[in-house]
């Protein structure tokens, strides 16, 4: 539904024609007599009583909601924003002297970027150097690097750093002297936005009617912010089909889901299955996508700008893919056109990991950008 809406212009003027037509007499209401000074007082209520009404209206429908209001909106039905996601990887911690000297590395221990956005060490108690006895990651002597977990200090997706980006020690360790981390970081995000929390709204209503579908989706995807899914009923783990029995695949958009995000997401889809029903849960299949491909720009475009922001738009492309979702070969020439930022003339040489052929669909499959080379061409 449409609103008729008025400027104070719109409201004035039509305030002076209407008490024209109801006096038999030619009113005065040039600008500066009292007359038209009653009028434009009366016309700016008008306004304001309009702005007002618009905002209530607002702020009754969730699709129109922005904001707080959108929390206090899901807020009366007792459901509530999911808060941003700190970035979790791993770091290599090298001594030059290792033979020669030990290293305790204890969970709290910093590391940062040399734009000093710090991550700390955290506990796992699985990890093959952790020693309980002095509490923390031993590198033993003649071991030249120790790789420890790290979790950035604040969530959000400034978290998510390139490879080597963590090069500096934030706290002094005897027996560590450089510190890098080999995989870059892709799993922080951050809070959840407006769109998401609508998005996301029906399915958390529908999760009331427990042990549905929905419920077990829902405790998915209220575990954070960052998660894609998949559900498979009726199958376990290996593919088998079992009666009684469903399998989660969960992918935080990194090449590992830590094993806490699994542990969280196994808590929470317990709580609401059915009684009796058995269940896993596990980490996707991860299939590394290489893509090469020669791009022909016109003479006017920019190079470098077009190649970084293709390879940007194919690597957030092929993360998108749903998890046991296919890739088709014939869409990289599609992204290769829409992605560039430049007008583009024709894409060839296309290879889609080594081959100009379709990924085919595979349960619990979820794909990783992997080495996207795309050489940018001028025309003429």
């Amino acid at each position: 539904m449409s609103f008729s809406l008025r400027s104070f212009s719109s409201l004035v003027q039509t305030a002076i024609v209407t008490a024209q037509a109801h006096c038999g007499k030619k009113l005065t209401l040039e600008i500066g007599t009292p007359g038209r000074a009653m009028i434009e007082s009366v016309s700016a209520l008008g306004l304001w009583l309009q702005y007002a009404l618009m905002q209530i209206l607002c702020r009754t429908r969730l699709a129109t909601s922005v904001g707080a209001d959108c929390d206090s909106f899901v807020g009366d039905f007792g459901m509530t924003r999911l808060p941003g996601v700190k970035s979790l990887g791993s770091v290599t911690m090298t001594c030059f002297s290792y033979d020669n000297v030990s290293a305790v590395v204890r969970p709290g221990v910093t590391v940062r970027t040399a734009s000093a956005l710090t991550f700390q060490v955290v506990i796992d108690r699985t990890h093959e150097c952790w020693s309980t006895d002095t509490g923390g990651y031993v590198r033993p002597v003649g071991m030249p690097s120790l790789t420890v977990p790290v979790e950035a200090l604040s969530e959000g997706i400034q978290g998510n750093v390139a490879i080597g980006a963590i090069s500096l020690m934030g706290t002094s360790v005897a027996g560590i002297d450089i510190v890098t981390n080999l995989k870059a970081f892709a799993n922080g995000s951050d809070r959840e936005t407006d769109a998401q929390l609508r998005q996301r709204f029906p399915l958390w209503l529908a999760s009331k009617a427990s042990a549905s579908r929905s419920a077990v989706e829902n405790s998915i995807a209220e575990t954070q912010n960052n998660l894609s899914y998949a559900v498979f009923d009726g199958q376990t783990a290996n593919g088998v089909t079992r009666a009684g029995y469903f399998t989660v695949v969960v992918d935080d958009g990194s090449d590992h889901v830590p094993e806490q995000v699994i542990q969280r997401v196994y808590t929470s889809v317990e709580a609401n299955k059915a009684l009796g029903v058995g269940f896993t849960v596990q980490r996707p299949v991860i299939l590394t996508v290489d893509i090469s491909m020669t791009v022909l720009i016109a003479s006017d475009g920019d190079v470098e700008a077009a190649r970084v922001a293709l390879t940007r738009a194919l690597s957030a492309d092929i993360k998108a893919a749903q998890i046991g979702a296919s890739y088709p070969f014939s869409r990289l020439s599609y992204v290769a056109y829409v992605g560039a930022g430049v007008p583009v003339l024709s894409v060839t040489h296309i290879l889609l990991n080594g081959r100009q052929d379709d990924i085919p669909a595979q349960a619990s499959q979820s794909l990783f950008p992997g080495t996207i080379s795309v050489q940018i061409v001028q025309e003429g």
